[in-house]
């Protein structure tokens, strides 16, 4: 990047710095993503009393088909430029920002002049795509930010995107828009996100200019990166539509709440993926072993996510209609298996992951990822009837670990073996979750019985790595006390 594109000029990076930078960057993305989900929790708390499940179920077709265009928008360019050694010319992030400014146009106008004549959920949809090329504005200033490992103001503008969709949806519906009043919400949020992230970069006002031969450049890498992408956006999705296509928009609408309190966990694996490739990246590019931080990453990971899942998987069944009303019970069928399958997979696809596509290695996140959407899609179709809603925990339990073999295997090849590092927070997570369940005792109010189910499992993991993980432990709650 040439300084004529810099509002302020880059800092000297070492191997010292760009790990103190990635270990604060997890941390502050998983805190600020605490914050969020939080807030996700609370407006989607307030938002089911509001709406019914079938309202929800429409919201979730419209997030779905935002989602994959925004996706194809994206074009995996941004990911080759976050890899290089070097800073990314100006010229490409205008023909960057044009490319995907030009798909996002097109995809929303496409998608938005079918919807408009597919009766309800087709126009909430169509309004919904409205924020696709709002949502490319930000794709320069966000790379930026990225490749700096600047992630302070990336987790204060999420979290500031989340507070805005919710209080929006829950203005407008309260309001009287209804469902039309959550669907506009997807706009608000992505016109106030790009705009704080163009304030927040380090860049000037890029503008558009499309050159064939630069996007060349860009495309090799981005393309299998891509592809990864796509694999994990078609499972997800053949997920989403096996489950409205057996059990239709209600069961949707229940899978749409359980998937949203499993973004509760999830986001720790979220800020720690995103940190983990730049950061192995920017060390491989001075010539550093990243093999220690790759089993940092696994290590963290695993300590965290425990301390959600344990008490998720006890409690689900208990808080989940407690605090949404009797009429979402179902929801909580999928919780505790799917966090078994997260507890094992996550860690190790976050520590492998970001290794991997430092490496230059698409090839095998993208097998895992195929061999975890057929396992999930496959059996969910299968189960789905004769289970019910939870067929689908049990089938993300299952590809999960799928996932986490092929991972592990790739890791073994680059002698890096995450399994170990690994093994204890992952038996204490189970522990303490069979053992808040093997203590519940009946009580009148399932309110109470939850918030009791999930303190023990709580207390329980926190002694149990006391007495086992000391040192990573200690070591991880320093880390949280002394950021900046």
């Amino acid at each position: 990047m040439s300084p004529a594109g810099l509002k302020r000029p880059p800092e000297a990076e070492s191997p010292s710095r760009i790990r103190e930078r990635g270990a604060v960057g997890a941390v502050l993305l998983t805190i600020r993503a605490a914050a969020a989900q939080v807030v996700a929790f609370v407006g989607m708390l307030v938002l089911a009393h509001l709406l019914s499940p079938t309202a929800l179920g429409r919201v979730a077709f419209g997030l779905t088909v935002v989602t994959v265009g925004n996706f194809f928008a994206d074009g995996g360019l941004g990911a080759a430029l976050i890899r290089r050694a070097g800073h990314p010319a100006v010229d490409e992030l205008r023909a960057l920002l044009a490319f995907q400014l030009l798909l996002a146009s097109v995809i929303a106008l496409g998608v938005a002049a079918v919807g408009y004549r597919a009766g309800t959920t087709g126009a909430v949809t169509a309004i919904m795509v409205c924020s696709l090329p709002l949502l490319a504005l930000r794709a320069p200033h966000a790379i930026a930010l990225e490749r700096a490992l600047e992630y302070r103001p990336i987790a204060s503008i999420e979290l500031a995107e989340s507070v805005v969709f919710y209080g929006w949806a829950i203005a407008t519906v309260l309001a009287g828009w209804g469902i039309w009043g959550v669907a506009s919400a997807a706009v608000a949020r992505s016109l106030v996100g790009s705009v704080l992230m163009t304030v927040a970069s380090p860049l000037q006002v890029i503008t558009p200019r499309l050159t064939r031969g630069t996007l060349r450049s860009m495309l090799g890498f981005g393309i299998g990166f891509q592809a990864v992408g796509l694999a994990a956006l078609a499972r997800n999705q053949g997920v989403n539509l096996v489950v409205v296509a057996l059990g239709g928009e209600r069961m949707l609408g229940y899978w749409s709440l359980a998937n949203r309190l499993m973004q509760v966990p999830f986001w720790v694996f979220q800020a720690l993926w995103r940190v983990s490739y730049p950061t192995i990246a920017r060390l491989r590019a001075l010539g550093e072993s990243t093999r220690p931080t790759v089993e940092r990453f696994a290590r963290v990971t695993a300590l965290a996510s425990g301390a959600m899942l344990a008490p998720l998987a006890a409690s689900a069944h208990f808080l989940v209609p407690a605090l949404f009303g009797t009429d979402w019970a179902p929801a909580a069928d999928p919780l505790p298996w799917a966090s078994a399958g997260l507890l094992v997979a996550g860690p190790i696809s976050v520590a492998a992951a970001g290794y991997l596509y430092s490496e230059k290695d698409v090839r095998t996140p993208l097998i895992a990822t195929v061999i975890n959407g057929a396992v999930w899609i496959a059996l969910t179709a299968v189960l789905l009837r004769p289970m019910g809603l939870v067929a689908v925990g049990v089938a993300w339990m299952l590809a999960s670990w799928t996932e986490a073999v092929i991972f592990s295997r790739a890791l073994w090849r680059a002698h890096v073996a995450v399994e170990r590092v690994i093994l204890v927070p992952v038996a204490v997570t189970f522990a303490c979750a069979v053992l808040a369940y093997a203590l519940q005792t009946p009580l009148s109010n399932p309110l109470v019985q939850g918030i009791a189910s999930a303190s023990i499992a709580v207390a329980a993991y926190a002694a149990l790595n006391l007495a086992f993980n000391r040192a990573d432990l200690i070591a991880t709650v320093r880390r949280v006390l002394s950021l900046p």
